[in-house]
């Protein structure tokens, strides 16, 4: 698929540090373990089985919710009781009122960060911002505010370049099977037009209002031949814009009784692919790769982006231990590592429900504002 002709542009190729933000209702119960190692350890020496049944991001606390027996569960029992999250949703929607994004983006562009990546919509189908597009499921699950447009303006008054991430794949508002293992995430998705067609109408949202300078998907696309148009309407709006690689398409026969006897071959791949941090093999068309947590570039001539969590989680974990974090000397030997081979380190914040940066990570930050100046 020959979608894109012209070179990366320069503003790309050029930059060498990005911060990420996951802040979504998962910022209200903010858990997930911490003795369980980092994903890049994880995916490495276990299974993905293992993996979801250890999980240490907190922005996956829903998966949690509905997986009998975990760590997510005994803690919501013990602290939230019978409430829901939807209920959590809401607590976050008055909280969140509170942000104050031109403090963020003074703290990003001071710590040195080029560019700016935020969650619009993670796997538990909140919406970050005020959206047209509703969710035929739950209408009213979104901000109330144009968060994301308040975040672009103050992102780009500093000069730096703004993103948006958005899960296409999975939404647990449409799916409520949890996910233990690569057959229920090859087969935690929705098939349906509705789901297609509100991917698509959100996408497109997103385009029209932000003209975003990356559109940053994760896991994967539904299966859906509009595809290549998405990406063609992504360049028209935004010429010097950029795709991650995170686009991959599981086909929609895995749905049928047939398909469960080809997840074992499924999940090979996919443990492959998580093993590399996500670099596994690539979709049709991307212009630049993406590892999680890990540094070890097999790319080739790729552009390529590091990302991970101050600490094990990207999503804030309010049980991270100081010794989960990263060091400024460490972000800074990470940007000199994958510089020089076409990478850039993209560092997520997790903020707490009302906005404010957990003292560690806005420390961080601090430290490496010095380091600039």
């Amino acid at each position: 698929m020959t979608i894109r002709n012209a070179p990366l542009p320069k503003w790309f190729t050029r930059t060498d540090f990005g911060i990420f933000i996951h802040w979504c209702p998962y910022s209200v119960p903010a858990f997930a373990p911490t003795d369980v190692g980092d994903f890049g350890t994880i995916v490495k020496h276990h299974s993905l089985r293992y993996l979801y049944a250890n999980q240490p991001y907190a922005e996956w606390y829903l998966n949690g919710m509905r997986t009998r027996g975990s760590a997510v569960t005994r803690y919501h029992q013990e602290y939230y009781g019978n409430r829901t999250y939807l209920d959590l949703a809401d607590d976050f929607k008055a909280a969140a009122r509170n942000v104050d994004v031109d403090a963020w983006a003074d703290q990003f562009a001071a710590a040195g960060a080029q560019y700016v990546v935020v969650v619009t919509k993670h796997h538990d189908g909140f919406v970050m911002y005020d959206s047209n597009v509703r969710n035929p499921k739950r209408p009213d699950y979104h901000l109330d505010f144009d968060f994301v447009g308040q975040l672009a303006q103050a992102v780009r008054s500093r000069g730096m370049r703004f993103g948006v991430y958005y899960s296409s794949l999975l939404d647990w508002t449409f799916q409520t099977r949890p996910i233990r293992d690569a057959g229920d995430l090859v087969l935690g998705y929705d098939t349906s037009p509705t789901y297609l067609n509100y991917v698509w109408d959100q996408w497109h949202e997103l385009i029209d209002r932000y003209h975003p300078d990356i559109l940053w998907n994760d896991i994967g696309y539904p299966t859906d031949k509009r595809l290549p148009e998405l990406f063609a309407y992504f360049y028209e709006a935004v010429p010097q814009g950029v795709i991650n690689d995170r686009w991959n398409s599981y086909p929609n026969w895995l749905h049928n009784p047939l398909g469960r006897a080809a997840i074992d071959l499924g999940s090979r791949y996919l443990q492959r692919r998580e093993s590399k941090g996500g670099a596994g093999i690539p979709p049709a068309h991307y212009d630049y790769r993406t590892l999680e947590y890990n540094t070890d570039w097999q790319g080739g001539d790729d552009y390529f982006e590091v990302t991970r969590g101050i600490d094990k989680s990207f999503g804030y974990n309010r049980m991270s231990r100081p010794e989960d974090s990263i060091t400024a000397d460490q972000v800074r030997a990470l940007i000199k590592q994958v510089t020089p081979q076409k990478g850039r380190l993209l560092l997520n914040v997790g903020p707490m429900a009302d906005g404010q940066l957990p003292p560690q990570q806005a420390a961080l930050l601090s430290e490496l504002e010095t380091t600039q100046n």
